[in-house]
């Protein structure tokens, strides 16, 4: 048994009766709970700043409701591995989109 799956058995076990299921489903209810939090904080910050920085902090509140949106989706739909691939190569995406906005954003820190 590899550690990823251990740990993973070990988790359920303590904390959803050993149901693996709900564990997932803890851990995106945490997800879109955090989601949300970041897209009010990108809401104040388009209305703090102007321009350029306002286009970004709502596109990047667009892109997470959409990833909230999409996940949520296939997570109680569409189980097979082409849907659950082609979320995760999203998800690879907007995170290296996020990084980007990070470097951006942190140029800006003196402003």
């Amino acid at each position: 048994m590899s550690i990823t799956s251990s740990l993973t058995t070990k988790l359920s076990v303590a904390l959803c009766d050993g149901s693996s299921r709900r564990l997932i489903a803890g851990w995106w209810y945490f997800i879109l709970f955090t989601s949300t939090i970041q897209i009010f904080v990108a809401m104040w910050a388009m209305s703090s700043r102007g321009g350029a920085q306002a286009f970004i902090t709502t596109w990047s509140a667009v892109m997470l409701i959409v990833l909230c949106m999409v996940g949520t989706i296939i997570m109680r739909k569409f189980h097979n591995s082409v849907f659950v691939g082609a979320f995760l190569g999203a998800v690879v995406a907007a995170s290296q989109m996020f990084f980007l906005l990070f470097l951006i954003f942190l140029g800006f820190i003196d402003d």
